[in-house]
């Protein structure tokens, strides 16, 4: 989505929009990335796996799981889920618990640990943010809280009119 802002008009994923929107988008993906680049560092330093991150996340969501729906989910055998599954409880990341509508079964659930990750990992980083806003000057944060709100106001108004009137 790299705009191209050369000429009377811009050109963003091959279609044309005027120059002082394909800045802004230009502007907003070059912040983006940052964000990404932060955000990903958090994941560089976790000892577990993008399986082990998938079904804490899953769990962290629905609260808890069988083991039947976590391997459908995660779309692998239901061994591999065990493996997975003991993995995160040798972590103490998940707890194994009995079925309450099947005495039989068993049901995962994360714990406070697990929960910890998954919010660190998905988090917007408040602290960096605020760091980054509060070194903008009056005028600076004044146009973002302008131009935020005018975005803000056309998702709502497209979000009330429906998939219908889209």
């Amino acid at each position: 989505m790299t705009p191209d802002t050369s000429g009377d008009t811009g050109s963003v994923a091959g279609r044309s929009v005027p120059p002082d929107v394909a800045e802004v988008l230009r502007l907003a993906e070059e912040v983006g990335a940052y964000g990404v680049r932060r955000r990903l560092g958090t994941l560089l330093h976790t000892p577990l796996t993008v399986q082990q991150l998938r079904c804490l996340t899953i769990l962290v969501v629905q609260g808890t799981a069988t083991p039947h729906v976590l391997s459908e989910a995660l779309e692998v055998t239901p061994a591999t889920l065990t493996g997975i599954a003991d993995r995160l409880v040798r972590a103490g990341m998940v707890t194994r618990r009995p079925d309450e509508r099947d005495g039989r079964g068993r049901r995962l659930a994360p714990t406070p640990a697990a929960q910890e990750v998954v919010r660190q990992l998905m988090a917007s980083d408040i602290e960096a943010d605020a760091a980054v806003l509060s070194a903008l000057t009056a005028e600076e944060l004044a146009g973002i809280r302008l131009g935020l709100s005018g975005v803000l106001r056309v998702l709502r108004a497209s979000a009330d009119d429906g998939p219908a009137a889209r």
